[in-house]
């Protein structure tokens, strides 16, 4: 089983955001920010979970 690709987390990868390995628990906090961000209740900037693991993603802003 793969690690987390969250910074700092030691947590096996259970599931995967955006083809990014990650744990139960950071696709669950990614999740909830993402339905804020779509819902228009937080703006592009204020995804710092998501932030995170971005730069990782196939889809990735340069």
């Amino acid at each position: 089983m793969s690690k987390c690709q969250y910074p700092n987390c030691r947590h096996p990868a259970s599931v995967t955001w955006a083809l990014v390995p990650v744990c139960q628990e950071h696709w669950k906090s990614i999740y909830l920010e993402t339905v804020q961000y779509y819902r228009k209740a937080i703006s592009r900037e204020q995804r710092v979970v998501y932030a995170e693991i971005e730069s990782l993603t196939p889809w990735q802003r340069r």
